[in-house]
């Protein structure tokens, strides 16, 4: 029987309906005028397993579970669960907790002997690759029924100390995720594996009240292979791996133009023009961006637990600190310019907003590459963007050098309203439309006498 078949057994009475689904659109394996021979065709072959949780994701493998009635009434002993998958997936896995951080994983691959290698390991922090440990499920076994058979690979397996957090929950976390690619066929159970994508991975839940078998034996040995349906039992959590992929982008697009372009663009602004009513309000617009880009960053960093706890540490937390560095930029500009309104001079304030938002711009386009690299983006991505950052420092270090050649706002002849062109600590600016202490009142300049 070959996987799409299998995906299809369980319960199958139950739920006729769903049969009929995937035998249209599961690469229309069947003439529909031979649908209703092939139902009886596999009714006849296959003997439902009663209560076994499955959890079969329509584009990734099946993945059932079985949980001995003993097991259920002391709340620990053996479990049973199953891997399958087609033969050109490199490699399918299981994991027993809500992410990788922390989870119990178990990994099956090709052996190169006609047979699966099952192997337990650590999930550690998360986002990269599970370890062999030894620890707490780690007591694993292959059992019959195993192996690879008519383009499908299959690990029926006992493990006799897994860590069940709960033998009667309705709503047991769970994790699953596979990869594309050839056999690795190794025996091994430490071989490095390759990382999935953002699409091969699903978490879900077991309602273990559907998965409890009467007998402590293999569940899986129903004329040689485990029947099973397209998801009883299970309900799939989390978002989905196109959201994900969509709030990627939109974070990196939104922090890399607000960062790379859009910051730098208002600093040339006020430098070239000397008006920071303008230079004030492109630098907010640039501001509701960013926040706009942090808060897709945390949604993102939530959904695949990249918030401090694993390979993502460095460009979260560093993400984060910028974050709350630009706010205090925009609350010492703010400051400045409130205070320059009354005092008419740039006072050491200024200065500290100006190099401090140059320090920053430099921090952003390293943070920039950091998440290009989270990403795994691709070279051509890591080039542009390099090609980006580098015109606009390019840009804004040639307006520096202008400006101090006078080619911008002369400080000596065109002040700024702001004072921000005031080359001096403490020197005052003459407001536009000051009467020179010079000019005294009409009424003084002539004498009294004069007077009729």
């Amino acid at each position: 029987m070959d996987h799409d078949k299998q995906k299809m057994c369980l319960c199958i009475l139950s739920e006729p309906q769903i049969l009929v689904d995937r035998f249209f659109f599961d690469k229309m394996k069947f003439p529909n005028i031979a649908i209703s021979f092939a139902v009886l065709s596999e009714l006849r072959d296959l003997a439902c397993v009663s209560a076994l949780a499955v959890f079969a994701p329509s584009d990734g493998p099946v993945y059932s579970l079985g949980i001995p009635s003993t097991t259920v009434s002391a709340g620990t002993g053996n479990i049973y669960f199953q891997l399958s998958a087609p033969d050109t997936y490199q490699w399918a896995a299981l994991g027993i907790g809500r992410t990788m951080a922390g989870a119990y994983m178990y990994i099956m691959y090709s052996d190169g002997n006609g047979n699966v290698t099952i192997s337990a390991r650590a999930g550690g922090q998360g986002h990269v690759e599970p370890k062999v440990t030894g620890g707490p499920g780690s007591q694993v076994q292959l059992l019959a029924g195993s192996g690879i058979t008519g383009g499908v690979m299959r690990a029926n397996v006992l493990c006799t100390n897994c860590p069940l957090p709960s033998t009667t929950s309705t709503a047991l976390p769970w994790i699953a995720a596979w990869n594309l690619g050839s056999p690795i066929d190794s025996t091994s159970t430490s071989y490095t594996i390759n990382q999935h994508d953002d699409s091969s991975y699903r978490q879900f839940t077991y309602d273990l009240t559907t998965a409890v078998i009467e007998s402590d034996e293999n569940p899986f040995l129903s004329n040689g292979t485990i029947t099973s349906t397209s998801g009883g039992g299970s309900e799939e959590h989390g978002t989905s791996a196109s959201t994900l992929n969509a709030y990627s982008i939109a974070h990196g697009t939104i922090m890399s133009i607000t960062m790379v372009i859009l910051f730098p663009l208002g600093a040339m602004i006020m430098t070239m023009f000397g008006k920071w009513w303008i230079h004030a309000a492109f630098q907010t617009f640039s501001l509701v961006m960013l926040i706009a880009g942090f808060g897709l960053g945390v949604k993102l960093a939530m959904s695949k637990d990249y918030l401090f706890e694993n390979q993502g540490k460095t460009h979260t937390s560093s993400g984060l600190a910028l974050f709350v560095l630009l706010i205090i930029q925009a609350i010492v500009g703010l400051i400045h310019h409130l205070a320059y309104r009354k005092q008419h001079v740039r006072g050491f304030l200024g200065y500290i907003h100006i190099w401090y938002g140059r320090s920053l711009l430099i921090l952003g386009i390293i943070y920039g590459g950091l998440g290009l690299q989270l990403a795994r983006n691709t070279k051509g991505g890591e080039i542009i963007y390099g090609l980006v950052a580098g015109l606009v420092a390019i840009s804004y270090f040639t307006i520096l050098v202008l400006k101090n050649m006078g080619k911008f706002v002369d400080n000596k002849a065109r002040k700024s309203e702001s004072g921000e062109e005031g080359r001096n600590i403490g020197e005052r600016i003459p407001m536009k439309g000051r009467i020179p202490a010079t000019i005294k009142h009409s009424s003084e300049r002539f004498p009294a006498t004069s007077r009729l």
